[in-house]
């Protein structure tokens, strides 16, 4: 795990009605602190949604097209991916956690009917 890359858990929105979960996104954006060109390797990257690991988003980091991201210099690339449908099976209260090494963060999303 490089210390010189920062990563945070982005999301479309904090709160969200059911019949609107299918257009919710959820991302990372990646930021290189160097002067020179980093890796991120995606796949190592987990989302537990409510305690329990989410299969989804492992399936979303690991397809092959994103895995190995090259962040230029001084700068951030974002990704995200439609998966509201799988993180949101009904309404509530959700905590996302983006874990990556040691590092986490946490953020809330409320469904609402």
């Amino acid at each position: 795990m490089d210390e010189n890359i920062n990563i945070e858990l982005i999301l479309s929105s904090g709160a969200i009605q059911l019949k609107d979960v299918s257009q919710f996104n959820v991302g990372l954006k990646i930021s290189n602190s160097t002067s020179r060109k980093l890796g991120f390797d995606i796949s190592k990257t987990e989302l537990w949604v409510n305690n329990e690991k989410n299969i989804a988003w492992d399936l979303a980091v690991q397809n092959g097209t994103l895995i190995n991201l090259s962040i230029p210099a001084n700068s951030f690339e974002k990704v995200q991916w439609p998966l509201g449908e799988a993180l949101f099976p009904s309404a509530g209260n959700y905590r996302l956690n983006l874990m990556w090494g040691n590092k986490s963060q946490t953020m809330e999303v409320v469904v609402f009917n």
